[in-house]
């Protein structure tokens, strides 16, 4: 399998106008993603982000210059938002199973038994419908692993 890294990093809302959005607004999806989005966190306070883009190396730092970005696509359904409300907040990594320019790859799930992996199920590339799915998933693995026993 070759998989792909890419990055998604997040933007902090302004205290003041945090509050003002307490559920995830969506804009209209993107080719790679869902967009640059609103996140609620559990201590009542609101983000924007992800956004996506690939990397060769994981690294967990926001780039500060990518705060016209996250303003430019929140300002078209938060139109409070002005870009002094965001600051860089943080960053998390993906796998995915396209690279860059590359037609989107559906997840992988496999026992690997007929490549020397006993006992060995991979689950991989799944993104964000992995966590609604994850009880489907679930069942699928079992049945995977019941028929190998």
């Amino acid at each position: 399998y070759n998989l792909h890294f890419c990055k998604g990093e997040y933007f902090r809302v302004a205290g003041n106008k945090s509050g003002l959005v307490k559920c995830l607004v969506y804009p209209v999806p993107q080719k790679a993603g869902l967009g640059i989005h609103t996140v609620p966190d559990l201590q009542g306070q609101l983000k924007l982000g992800p956004n996506i883009f690939y990397v060769d190396e994981i690294d967990y730092n926001v780039d500060p210059d990518h705060k016209q970005e996250f303003y430019e696509s929140a300002k078209k359904y938060l139109p409070f938002i002005e870009i002094d409300d965001l600051s860089p907040d943080m960053a998390g990594m993906r796998s995915k199973l396209q690279g860059p320019g590359e037609e989107v790859k559906d997840f992988v799930i496999c026992s690997e038994e007929d490549k020397g992996y006993p006992g060995f199920i991979n689950l991989i590339g799944i993104e964000s419908p992995g966590l609604t799915s994850s009880p489907a998933i679930a069942r699928y693995v079992k049945d995977i692993f019941e028929k190998r026993n």
